[in-house]
């Protein structure tokens, strides 16, 4: 059984890879965005369907916690519960 190196990831073309090995090619990047986000007191928001039970809600995730958030048709965010 054979292992795909982070090198060969990178030569390879985006529709070549798996969902995994994409991921894996893109954790590198998006680990350091996040840092910078926590960095300057900020967040990420992401949806994840495990807590969010609607597509108007959303996650932010700040350093030191992850909040539950649901969207109003006017685009204002409502805070819903620390997760």
């Amino acid at each position: 059984m054979s292992t795909v190196t982070a090198t060969d990831l990178d030569s390879m073309s985006i529709f070549d890879l798996s969902d995994e090995q994409l991921r894996e090619r893109l954790r590198p990047a998006y680990d350091a965005m996040k840092l910078q986000a926590f960095a300057k007191g900020s967040y990420i928001t992401y949806s994840d369907p495990s807590v969010c039970p609607t597509t108007s809600h959303m996650v932010h995730e700040y350093s030191d916690r992850k909040e539950l958030i649901w969207m109003d048709d006017s685009y204002q965010e409502h805070f819903v519960k620390i997760l």
